[in-house]
């Protein structure tokens, strides 16, 4: 199937995708519809259906649009910079997209599709982010090789998006900092 492109190229695409992601903030996904995100858009409601058969299938275009700039992978020379700053881009990513995540959590565990986007387009590159950053660790002898790091990524994101999307107390670089001294760090370096 050949995919429709928008008139206006690029540009035009992701100035719609955008305002899909306004919408889905103001609606959360079960009230956001095409006809609403073309009007806001100015764009024709036919020219969105045809480029995005469906509600899902734009919403999906749209997250994967949102978090298709991934952070590069810090080397601040010392395991503790490297984790400050990935603590610190993703408080920059729930302040910028944590209202757009909160309002597809539901939807994730009712529709593969997005589902599969979310994973191979965010977590999965968060991953290997973290991991790559662990390797590195490793390499440079500040890591013992027994440090369960495929468990040990998810802690820092676990606690910020926890905070963000369910207590609602604040995420900032503090609470990052806090993470890295005082739960990652020593759970990575084995000290309790």
């Amino acid at each position: 199937m050949s995919v429709t492109p928008l008139r206006g190229g690029p540009a035009r695409e992701a100035e719609l995708l955008g305002v899909v992601l306004d919408v889905l903030r103001e609606t959360g996904y079960d009230r956001l519809t095409i006809d609403a995100v073309a009007a806001r858009a100015k764009a024709g409601k036919h020219t969105v259906y045809r480029r995005w058969p469906s509600k899902a299938e734009l919403v999906v275009a749209a997250f994967v649009n949102a978090v298709s700039d991934r952070p590069v992978v810090p080397d601040t020379g010392e395991l503790r910079g490297d984790l400050l700053a990935l603590m610190e881009s993703l408080v920059g990513e729930l302040a910028r997209l944590g209202e757009v995540i909160a309002g597809l959590i539901g939807e994730i565990l009712h529709n593969a599709d997005l589902a599969r986007a979310v994973q191979q387009n965010y977590v999965a590159s968060r991953r290997r982010l973290t991991l790559e950053v662990f390797e590195r660790a490793w390499a440079r002898g500040e890591l013992s090789r027994s440090a369960d790091t495929d468990l040990l990524w998810q802690v820092g994101p676990a606690v910020l998006f926890f905070r963000a999307l369910v207590s609602g107390e604040p995420v900032d670089h503090e609470l990052a900092r806090r993470l890295v001294d005082h739960i990652v760090l020593p759970i990575a370096l084995g000290r309790r």
